[in-house]
C-alpha cells in the first residue's frame, strides 16, 4: 500500500513539473497520430492536443473503426472545435477487409460541431508524413490508435525515415494477435516488427478502467475546451447509452496517460518491443485525477517567474479589474497574461498592441505551440500607433526580436497584418477590415477632440479596455493559408 501512494504522489508531482519547469513552448514529446475514428481516439487525441509536453505535428486516418475518410473527416471537425486547423490532417489507403460490428456506431459519433464538407481533399497519409518529417528537427514518436496500415506504407515508401522515429506507442491487446488493432493489418504489423523500432504496446489490463457517468462528472468539472468537448461528444445519444451501459473503457486514452506519466504503468520487454499496462493497484479515481491534470495542462501559463500569475483584482487598477473575471473567462489565462504584460511593457494600455497580444495567440492557437516556436514577418511597420501590433506579438508568442524570430517587413499593410510559421506551413491573419476602420475612425475621433493631450491617452485607454473585453480573438480576424 505505502508504495502505492509513493506511486500516486511521484505521478501527480511529476504531472505538476511537467507543466511549470520545462523550457517554456518547447515540449519533451513530439508526436504523430493515426487514427481509426474510434471514440476513444478522439478522447487520445483531445489528451494530446491537452497535453503542454507533447507536439502533435499532423494526424492520420486509417481503416480500422471506420473508413479512413471518415476517420480524417472526424479528426478535422475535432480540430476545429479547438481552434487547431493549423495541425495538419491526412489520409490513408483503404483496407480489403470488413469494417468490425461497432463501424455504425463509431460512425453515427461526431467528434466536433463544424462537420467538413464530404468533398474536402484530404492529403495523402504518406506525403503528409514526409511533409513533417523532412526538415524537422527532433525524433518523432510515432502513435498508433488502430492498425499499422499507414505506418508501414509510410515506411516502405521511404525506409530513410526510420531514423527519424524515436519509437512507436500501440494501443492493443497484451496478446497481440487477439487484438483488434493488430487484425485490422496483420502484414503490416509484421513488417515493422521487422524494423526494429522499440514498439511499446500498451493494454489494458483491469475491468475497472471505464469512460462512465462518474467518469464524465469528473471531467464536466474542469474548465478547459478540452475537457468539455470530451464530455459534450459523450451527450450524444449514441454515445451516452454506451456510457450508462459501462461499454466504453479506456482504451487508447492510456496512450497519453502513459507518455506523459510512465511511472504508473508496468513494463516488460521482449526484443524491440514492450509490453505495458497500468499498475493495477492504482485506484481509478486517482487515474482520473491524472486525466484531469493533463486536460488542464496545455492551457496554463508557462510562468518563469511567478509561481502562479497574479489574478486578485487587488493588485489591478479598477478599470482593469472590473473587466478581469469576464475576459479570464472568455479567453482564457494566457491570453489575460499576455495582455498584462505587453501593457506593462508597452508602456501604456494601447489598442494596436492589445490587437497584436490576441492575433499571436490566434496563431499558437492555430498550430496548437507553445511560445518561442512561430517565425513571424509583421506588416505593421516602425511607426505608431500600428506599429504598437509588434509588441503584442512578440510578448504573446515568444517571437521576439531578442530571439531572432521576427521581421518587420518594409511592405506596411494600413490593417494589423502578420504572416506567422511553423514546420513549413505559413498563414496570414489579418485583422477584419470593419473593425480596422472602426477603430481608425475611433482613434481619429480622439485626435480632433484632445489633440495629443493626456486627455487623448486616457481615451485610447479606455478604448483599449473595452477592445480587450470584448473582441475575442476567433471572430476579428481573417486566416488566410499559404
Amino acid at each position: 500500500m505505502k508504495k502505492n501512494i509513493l506511486l500516486i504522489c511521484i505521478a501527480l508531482l511529476s504531472m505538476q513539473m511537467q507543466t511549470t519547469t520545462a523550457h517554456s513552448g518547447k515540449p519533451k514529446y513530439h508526436i504523430i497520430i493515426d487514427s481509426d475514428g474510434a471514440v476513444d481516439d478522439m478522447r487520445a487525441i483531445t489528451m494530446f492536443l491537452s497535453c503542454n509536453d507533447v507536439r502533435v505535428l499532423g494526424i492520420t486516418g486509417s481503416q480500422g473503426s471506420v473508413k479512413p475518410y471518415s476517420a480524417a473527416i472526424k479528426i478535422t471537425s475535432l480540430l476545429s472545435g479547438f481552434y487547431h486547423r493549423g495541425i495538419p490532417v491526412g489520409v490513408g489507403k483503404t483496407v480489403n477487409s470488413d469494417l468490425p460490428e461497432w463501424s455504425g456506431f463509431s460512425e453515427s459519433i461526431h467528434w466536433g460541431d463544424n462537420i467538413p464538407d464530404r468533398s474536402i481533399q484530404f492529403p495523402k497519409a504518406i506525403d503528409l508524413m514526409n511533409n513533417i518529417v523532412e526538415d524537422y528537427p527532433e525524433k518523432i514518436i510515432l502513435i498508433a490508435l488502430g492498425g499499422f496500415t499507414n505506418y508501414a506504407e509510410w515506411l516502405k515508401n521511404k525506409p530513410e525515415n526510420i531514423q527519424k522515429i524515436e519509437r512507436i506507442i500501440w494501443y492493443n491487446d497484451k496478446d497481440i494477435e487477439q487484438g483488434f488493432n493488430y487484425q485490422i493489418d496483420k502484414n503490416s504489423f509484421d513488417f515493422i516488427k521487422t524494423l526494429n523500432i522499440p514498439i511499446q504496446i500498451v493494454s489494458n489490463t483491469r475491468n475497472d478502467l471505464i469512460c462512465d457517468t462518474a467518469f464524465l462528472n469528473n471531467l464536466q468539472n474542469v474548465n478547459t475546451i478540452y475537457a468539455k468537448q470530451i464530455v459534450s461528444v459523450h451527450k450524444q445519444t449514441q454515445a451516452s447509452e454506451k456510457v450508462l451501459q459501462n461499454h466504453l473503457q479506456l482504451w487508447d486514452d492510456l496512450l497519453p496517460l502513459f507518455l506523459s506519466c510512465p511511472i504508473i504503468f508496468n513494463t516488460v520487454g521482449k526484443d524491440n518491443i514492450t509490453y505495458v499496462n497500468l499498475e493495477k493497484q492504482i485506484p481509478k479515481d486517482f487515474i482520473t485525477e491524472i486525466i484531469t491534470t493533463l486536460l488542464i495542462s496545455g492551457t496554463e501559463t508557462n510562468n518563469r517567474v511567478f509561481q502562479e500569475f497574479p489574478v486578485d483584482t487587488m493588485l489591478y487598477k479598477k478599470p482593469v479589474a472590473k473587466i478581469q473575471a469576464r475576459t479570464i473567462e472568455d479567453y482564457g489565462l494566457i491570453e489575460w497574461k499576455a495582455t498584462v504584460l505587453t501593457n506593462e511593457i508597452h508602456g501604456h494600455t494601447g489598442i494596436y498592441s492589445i490587437i497584436g497580444v490576441k492575433m499571436g495567440i490566434r496563431a499558437c492557437e492555430y498550430f496548437n505551440v507553445g511560445i518561442n516556436n512561430l517565425q513571424v514577418i509583421s506588416l505593421a511597420g516602425k511607426k505608431p500607433p500600428l506599429s504598437c501590433l509588434n509588441d503584442g506579438i512578440q510578448i504573446s508568442t515568444g517571437a521576439t526580436i531578442g530571439q531572432g524570430l521576427i521581421e518587420i517587413s518594409d511592405t506596411i499593410c494600413t490593417i494589423p497584418t502578420a504572416i506567422f510559421e511553423f514546420n513549413k506551413k505559413r498563414i496570414k491573419i489579418k485583422l477584419t477590415e470593419v473593425l480596422a476602420q472602426k477603430i481608425q475612425e475611433e482613434i481619429k475621433k480622439g485626435v480632433q477632440l484632445y489633440n495629443f493631450s493626456e486627455q487623448y491617452w486616457l481615451y485610447i485607454e479606455e478604448l483599449a479596455i473595452q477592445y480587450w473585453a470584448n473582441f475575442d480573438r476567433h471572430s476579428i480576424f481573417e486566416i488566410e493559408k499559404f
